[in-house]
């Protein structure tokens, strides 16, 4: 049999209850059942002290029980005191009450059962049931211990108006209790209900997430650790969603920056086909430049998707930085002067600064920033390279003249295929890789890229990465 989320807390929720009720019936059925029994020995108790009295007297008089035990009758003879005001208590019952009868023999037993035992409770007169419980009451004499008086507690009410009263509050207790249950299974059908619908609803809208509707939504009315999970889910949606976009967007993207080559190339081709453009160097040199585009399109896509799962290989060892970005300037110093740049060098070449990384990485990461700054930089512009330590960080930072871009654009920039300006060519532009390339990279050795506006008029691109101490 199959139970729902709602049905197994219902019997949780009411088997507890349930249980909970019993137990606590059981205990004052007893509790109630022995505080009474304890209240008519308390009861007998006072019965004892016109003969307590009267023992008091015998030992004041005769400085001992001993004449009283070589006299068993005349113990009985003070018993009698007891047995008449027994008599006196059942004198205006009924005769044919059966109850009443057996409460009479009851007392009577009550009375038999009174023994007298010196001050070390050895017995003296009376006799005693072996295995029976007894209560000894001390007999005393100017505040002095003389002997007890013990008789067996009573193990049962007897008189009929003692009876009806535990049978009443039996009943009442039994009708409180089953109240009691049935208002907490009510309380427990409802707290079912409440905690069971969100979840009912979060199966419902988790089956629809799963068919690939993603605007599924669970209104969030806790705080607890449902709606944490309500919460949870709806973010969950939200980025599904966001992926989905993100991905349709990413496939267009991809689709037509491959399309513009393949489109020159096959244009160029028929041109060639058709004898309308010569086959001569110059427009075999256009293919090839469309070729070479094409294929670094193609790569920097297949880096990307390897960045993307943790896949690039990582050779990490203790590198200086400082000579590894020297190198770097040095390589695209002629590109820079080709440009109109000026390419400036402000390293320490004096400090050593230790990373953990790998070289070959890292010089791809400053290459494709070096490269994208030349690329974007007006003419007669100026890029500088720096490097600052803190107590446990490298900062490395690349600034250029303008044009720089809107702050709403310096998070985006690192996004695959986000181009600042969608009007730009490919000749100018690039894919829009380079950077999240460069992004991948840095988060892989443990540190953080950013861009700010830059001194220089145009934009900065902060690294920092873990110092080696």
């Amino acid at each position: 049999m199959h139970l729902t989320v709602g049905k197994k807390l219902w019997l949780a929720f009411a088997g507890t209850i349930t249980v909970c009720v019993l137990a606590l019936y059981l205990l004052l059925h007893n509790s109630l059942k022995q505080g009474f029994l304890d209240y008519t020995s308390q009861q007998s108790v006072q019965r004892l002290e016109i003969l307590r009295s009267a023992l008091a007297s015998i030992y004041r008089e005769e400085g001992s029980f001993d004449a009283l035990k070589a006299d068993p009758a005349r113990w009985l003879n003070l018993k009698e005191i007891i047995f008449a005001e027994s008599d006196a208590l059942f004198a205006g019952l009924p005769e044919v009450a059966d109850a009443d009868s057996s409460a009479h023999t009851v007392y009577r037993e009550f009375v038999s059962s009174i023994s007298l035992a010196d001050v070390n409770r050895r017995l003296l007169l009376g006799v005693v049931k072996p295995g029976q419980e007894l209560t000894w009451v001390p007999v005393t004499d100017l505040n002095k211990i003389i002997g007890f008086i013990s008789f067996e507690k009573p193990q049962v009410a007897t008189r009929t108006q003692d009876q009806n009263f535990i049978q009443h509050q039996f009943k009442v207790f039994s009708l409180i209790s089953l109240l009691v249950l049935v208002i907490a299974t009510l309380v427990a059908t409802l707290f079912a209900r409440r905690i069971s619908r969100p979840l009912i609803t979060l199966a419902q809208k988790a089956h629809a997430l799963a068919s690939g509707d993603y605007s599924q939504k669970i209104p969030v009315t806790s705080r607890d650790e449902i709606g944490q999970v309500c919460n949870s889910f709806n973010q969950l949606s939200e980025a599904l969603a966001a992926n989905q976009q993100s991905r349709s967007l990413w496939v267009a993207d991809i689709s037509h920056e491959m399309r513009t080559p393949l489109s020159v190339l096959k244009v160029q081709i028929e041109a060639m086909q058709d004898g309308i453009r010569p086959a001569n160097p110059e427009n075999l040199a256009l293919l090839y430049d469309k070729t070479l585009g094409l294929s670094k399109l193609i790569d920097d896509l297949f880096e990307l998707s390897l960045s993307d799962v943790g896949a690039l290989s990582y050779h990490k060892q203790t590198i200086d930085l400082v000579p590894l970005l020297k190198t770097c300037i040095e390589h695209y110093q002629a590109k820079a002067q080709q440009a109109g740049l000026s390419l400036q060098d402000q390293l320490d070449h004096n400090t050593a600064v230790l990373v953990s990384a790998d070289t070959s990485r890292l010089q791809q990461l400053f290459s494709n920033l070096l490269e994208n700054s030349i690329r974007y930089t007006t003419v007669e512009g100026r890029i500088a390279v720096a490097l600052t330590t803190t107590a446990s960080e490298v900062e490395s930072t690349i600034d250029d003249s303008p044009p720089g871009i809107a702050p709403d654009q310096y998070e985006k920039i690192f996004e695959r295929l986000y181009r600042v300006e969608n009007s730009r060519s490919r000749q100018t532009g690039g894919a829009g890789l380079g950077l999240a390339i460069c992004k991948n990279i840095v988060e892989a050795h443990q540190g953080r890229i950013r861009a700010n506006a830059s001194a220089l008029g145009g934009l900065q691109i902060h690294i920092s990465l873990p110092l080696i101490k």
